[in-house]
């Protein structure tokens, strides 16, 4: 118990702050809390007991350490895990950093890992509950520096890598490269020698995370991150308890986060550790044939995004996160998306 104890005190955590401010398209420092309540909605979002919803984010920054709040830094990885404890599955869906959004707060759409940088994890959750029309309160954290040695305490993970992913330019050898002239190593340290399915370390698959520039740009980037994010929940499973235990001992500190110490015992303690076989199941977004992509200059010069219909993808959402559909109130249309014809 008193090792469990210690094991629990180890997150850095972010006591939930109903006066979190953000800064707005004026320069104002402004409560988050009140620019939400001005959205006026009428349908209420429906509570599923089973289904344990948390944004996980990994923060763009090299740096060794991170602001507890997050703000300032923008989110290189936005996911969200869906635990359901009746059928034991863990549901991953990826969100794509380049989707355009309505940011509470700013009267245009906008990036959506803008949030972070204006108002930290909280603005984050707020855009992706008025985008989705999900309860979306807890949040985990952690900058990709740390992602290696998480990576790392687990042995690795395993992820296919196709002979473009490895080689092109922007490819996974390409950040690896370039890392080692960073640091000082020689050029060829830790590539990655052959195509195919394998086992990487936590340096080799934060860069494979990385890739954007080969394939279907931040698309596909989105399936690898999942891809490295479930071997790792899947390697962890694997261990001997005292192994698991080991592991959490080694994450936790690296871990930012607002979900309380006795739910953290929860999900690591008694969920992932009784599943034998661990179920996931994947979605992304954006959702085949619900999104445009391209370069558009209406609201910045020449800026590449993607205008997702978001009204489209609610339903499928839904479906995806509880298992059904609800009723919800409409998202305002983003200009250039497929719903938006008029434009």
């Amino acid at each position: 118990m008193a090792y469990k104890d210690y094991l629990l005190r180890l997150p850095t955590y972010i006591k939930k702050n109903v006066h979190a401010t953000m800064v707005d398209e004026d320069g104002s420092v402004v409560k988050i809390s009140d620019v939400v309540a001005a959205e006026t909605t009428v349908i209420a979002i429906p509570f599923f007991e089973h289904v344990h919803n948390i944004l996980l984010i990994g923060v763009d920054s090299r740096s060794k350490s991170y602001s507890s709040s997050g703000s300032g830094s923008r989110a290189d990885v936005i996911m969200i895990m869906s635990v359901n404890d009746e059928d034991n599955t863990i549901k991953l869906m990826s969100v794509a950093r380049d989707m355009y959004a309505y940011i509470p707060g700013y009267e245009d759409p906008q990036k959506i890992n803008g949030a972070m940088t204006y108002g930290g994890p909280e603005l984050l959750i707020a855009t992706l509950e008025s985008s989705l029309r999900i309860d979306l309160e807890e949040y985990a954290f952690v900058n990709f520096y740390h992602m290696e040695k998480i990576i790392n305490t687990v042995g690795g993970v395993w992820v296919h890598v196709s002979e473009a992913e490895r080689t092109e330019p922007g490819g996974l050898n390409s950040i690896l490269s370039a890392e080692n002239i960073e640091r000082g190593l020689d050029v060829s340290t830790d590539l990655v020698e052959s195509e195919g399915s394998q086992r990487l370390s936590g340096r080799q698959a934060v860069a494979y995370s990385r890739i954007r520039y080969v394939g279907n740009g931040d698309y596909e980037r989105s399936r690898r991150q999942v891809e490295v994010l479930q071997s790792l929940l899947t390697q962890f499973t694997k261990l001997s308890l005292k192994g698991q235990a080991s592991t959490v001992e080694h994450i936790l500190p690296h871990v930012a986060t607002n979900i309380p110490s006795d739910k953290i015992e929860w999900y690591a303690f008694n969920f992932l550790s009784q599943l034998e076989s661990p179920k996931f199941i994947y979605e992304k977004l954006p959702i085949e044939g619900f999104y445009n992509q391209g370069t558009y200059s209406d609201f910045m010069n020449k800026q590449w995004s993607i205008r997702p219909d978001w009204n489209s993808m609610i339903p499928v959402v839904q479906e995806f996160l509880f298992g059904e559909t609800y009723p919800f109130d409409p998202v305002r249309t983003i200009p250039k998306a497929p719903d938006a014809a008029n434009d």
